[in-house]
This record gives structure tokens, sequence and C-alpha cells, in this order.
């Protein structure tokens, strides 16, 4: 029988309430006159696409485009991390692509209900690798794993190429390495602009124009070799006027407030939205929200905080400037209290004819006893009723799993793992009720934690993850999970 559990059953109404308010007031916000700039027909849309990934269940086949792990380096590892839930077992094609344009291929299969990880990296000597997996007959899932002597990193995999890439947090600081690694998967040579923006402003080096990425390789563009060394702020804009193209970042932090290992996949568009439900407030932790506005209009950003209980903070309104990187750091308000809370951003212009969205991510550097630890991690643009950790969560710790629920309706959601013989509910979250606003911790252990994980939901709900950064690293990292979409694949196979 199931088990029916309520997850922060307060005031249902409080975080409706607020964000009606919070709707109000960016509407108003709207209003309000800013500097007027003349905006092309081109700037005044915003593509509609997915700008993180997305997995199809009933596509009959899937591709995966992973960012890239260091290749040269015999103390720095890379993993694969292949998924199949299905009651078959499922075959396909690794591709790796290397800066010397040599791909090299490799076959593999899947058992059914189970997971396969296979190095990223063999056979293949180069700066970094990236690698495209595709199946045939059914979808998987995948990540990557990168496995560093400073903290492992989970990263997610595209689920297809495009042809912008933003990144909104970078760091070179005390010396730090930001590598922006750029793949074409494509039989034909791509061509790239490359900008960035610092503390002081945007800067589009003509070196960076026009740059050609040929067939299947790799291309990594050192940051502080590009007049960014020793920058506390770098936002980074890829864009692809010829081709479609793959962008990650890997980042080694050394100090300067910073330390550990990071690599992550860029979103590949910005959105007038963004979902965070695992931020914490708490006398070791550092933490703020990088936001990031690469179009040519200023917008206004709302910001509502809400702890696990649905209870939220009168909205926050901050001001996002043209071409410009703003850091925000909720935890900084007295009136948010001590734990963990949850964030919805929403972006509004003053010109209802320009463009909207902005990319935001987060970062968390965290202290424990002598160690210390820094993760990024791009928002949720987008809630979903069902969410996908092909690599599993962090084991044994409070936060395996955060759960929000952004809505207005309260939502059931269950947590299950992929077991031999499909999926298997966790006990005492296989019927949980979240209130609207609120949030909820889940702690995982043993085969629940270190497989395939799945939340599945009544509701749309958003949920991201701890993730383990190595068995000597005391202090875990941070993922998101990958969106279920209910439609066919793009090619309509179903």
């Amino acid at each position: 029988m199931a088990q029916s559990r309520s997850a922060s059953g307060g005031a249902v109404n409080v975080f409706r309430r607020l964000v009606v308010i919070a709707i109000v007031i960016a509407t108003a916000g709207a209003l309000v006159a800013l500097a007027r700039r003349t905006t092309s027909a081109l700037e005044s849309v915003v593509t509609e696409r997915p700008v993180v990934p997305e997995f199809r269940a009933t596509a009959k086949a899937s591709t995966w485009f992973c960012p890239g792990v260091p290749g040269t380096d015999d103390s720095i590892s890379g993993l694969l991390v292949i998924s199949n839930g299905n009651e078959s077992p499922v075959g396909g094609t690794i591709t790796r692509f290397a800066l010397d344009g040599a791909a090299r291929r490799q076959r593999f299969a899947v058992p059914a209900r189970s997971t396969l990880e296979i190095d990223a990296v063999i056979g293949t000597q180069s700066q970094f690798v990236s690698a495209l997996v595709e199946s045939q007959g059914a979808a998987i899932a995948v990540e990557q794993r990168t496995v560093h002597r400073a903290g492992n990193a989970l990263a997610a995999c595209a689920s297809s190429p495009s042809d912008e890439w933003y990144l909104a947090d970078g760091f070179t600081g005390a010396d730090s390495v930001e590598q922006v690694v750029v793949t074409n998967p494509s039989l034909d040579s791509a061509i790239l602009d490359v900008s960035f923006v610092t503390a002081i402003g945007e800067r589009a080096p003509q070196s960076l124009k026009g740059v050609v990425i040929p067939p299947e390789s790799v291309r990594v563009f050192d940051m502080a070799s590009l007049d960014a060394r020793n920058e506390a702020t770098i936002a980074v804009i890829v864009k692809a006027t010829v081709g479609r193209v793959v962008v990650g970042r890997s980042q080694h932090y050394l100090g300067r407030g910073r330390l550990g290992y990071t690599m992550a996949l860029a979103a590949s568009g910005v959105s007038d939205r963004w979902y965070f439900a695992d931020g914490e407030k708490a006398a070791n932790v550092n933490e703020e929200f990088v936001i990031f506005n690469p179009l040519i209009n200023d917008q206004q950003l709302t910001f509502i905080v809400a702890g696990d209980d649905g209870v939220a903070l009168e909205p926050l309104v901050v001001t996002a400037p043209a071409k410009r990187v703003t850091k925000f750091a909720p935890t900084s308000l007295g009136t948010l209290a001590v734990g963990r809370y949850s964030a919805v951003v929403t972006a509004t212009s003053a010109n209802a004819a320009t463009a909207v969205g902005v990319v935001i991510e987060r970062i968390t550097t965290r202290q424990a006893e002598k160690s210390t630890a820094s993760a990024v991690l791009l928002g949720v643009p987008r809630p979903s009723r069902t969410w996908l950790a092909p690599a599993g969560t962090a084991a044994d710790v409070a936060d395996s799993l955060r759960i929000f629920n952004p809505g207005s309706l309260p939502a059931t959601f269950a947590v299950t793992y992929l077991g031999p013989a499909g999926d298997v509910a966790v006990s005492g979250y296989d019927q949980v009720m979240l209130q609207p606003g609120a949030g909820v911790s889940i702690t995982l252990s043993g085969q629940a934690a270190t497989t395939a994980v799945s939340v599945t939901s009544t509701e749309p709900v958003v949920v991201q993850r701890s993730v383990s950064r190595g068995a000597k690293q005391p202090i875990n990292g941070s993922a998101p999970l990958i969106a279920v979409s209910d439609a066919c694949a793009p090619t309509g196979a179903c």
C-alpha cells in the first residue's frame, strides 16, 4: 500500500499570494522609463528553444553531446555514464572528438534496466576530449563525470547542439584556470564569434571573430590568455554564424575565496524565468546568484525566496543592466532564516517590444573543517513532472535530492531508483505531498543513491541534487537533473 506523507504543509496560499505580488511588481517595473536603445529585428525576439537538456523517453533513438574532459593529464580521468531504463538492451556508438579533428568511434551496449560507465578518453590524446553518444532502437540518458584531483565534477550532456551558448559565471582570480571548451560534432566546419563580459564591460576581440572550428573537432579558449586574467567576473557568449556547436566550461579554482574543480555545460539560450531548489543559508556557506544579461536592453529581475515551509519573503527587485553581469546574495538578507531555501527569478523589460531573458548560475562555496570547495549550478528554466539523474546522487546526506514546488497547487511526488526489475520505489518517498512554494530534502542511501534516480510528480516541480566530489572530498558538489519530456524526438521517431 502506498505510503502517504505531507512535506511542509504550512500556509498553502502564502506562496501563491507572493507570486501574484511579484507579477504585479514585474509589470510595474516594465513601465519604469529606462534608457532607450535601438533594437534590431533580430534581437527583438528570443528564440523559443530548450536551453537545458531534455530526455524524450518515448523516442526510438537518443543523441547526447558531452562537453569534454581533460585528455592529456594522467591524474585526471573521465567517465560517460549511460543509463538504460528499458526492458531490453540498447546499443549505440560513441564518437570521441579531439583537437586534431580525428574522430574515433566505439560501439557500446547497455543491458536492460542498468547503467554503464565507459572511459571518456580511452584511445584519444587531446587537451580535451568530448563525446557524442548515440543509441539506436530506444532512448537512453547520458551524463559525464570528470575525476579530478581537486574534486570530481558531474556535468550534463546536451541533447542537441546549438548556434548560441552562454556562461554567466567565470573566474580567473588567483590565477584560477577557466577554459571554454567548444565542440563541433558536424561533418562541416563551424564558424564562431566569441565575446565575454568582465566587471568593466563587454570585450569582443577581433581574434575571436570568425573563428573556424574544423569538422568533428574541439577548440579550447583559455580565458586568462584572452586578456581576462585575475578576473572575478567573466561571462561568455559563443555564437556560431555557421553550423552548430556544444560548449562547456572547465574551471579549476585556486584561491581568492574559491577552491576545487567544476565542469559544466553552458546554457543554449536565455530564459525569462529561472528556478533554484537547493539554496542554503549557513555560517559555513557563501552563496550568490550570478546574473548575465546578454541582451541590449536593461531588465528587471524579481526574486521570490521561500523557506521549506513555503512562506516567502517579500519579492525583491534587482536591475540587470544590458551586456553586464550582476550578482545578488539572498543569504545576506536578515529576513531570510538560516536553513534551506528555494528561489524563483522572473525577468521583465521596460519595453514590451524588446527581448527578455537572462542566464543565471549560482556559485556556492562551502567550508568543512579545513576543506573548502566551490560549485556552480545553472538554474532550471522550466519545472517538469518527471526528472532523471542517470549518475545518481550523493549517498547518505540530508540533501541527496532537493525538491521544490513552485506552482499554485499541491504536488504529490515519488522517488524511484533503477533496479534489475525496473524502477523501485524508495521507502518513505513513494507518495509525498508538497504544498505550493514548499521545498523538501531527500536522503538516499545505497543503491537508491548510486544508480539512476527518478522523481515523478503530479504537478511540475524543480529537482536538484548533491553529488559526490570523490571519496577523499568531505564536501559534496551539486548538479542538475535532466527534465523528461513527453514530446517525440525532432525527427518524429517515437
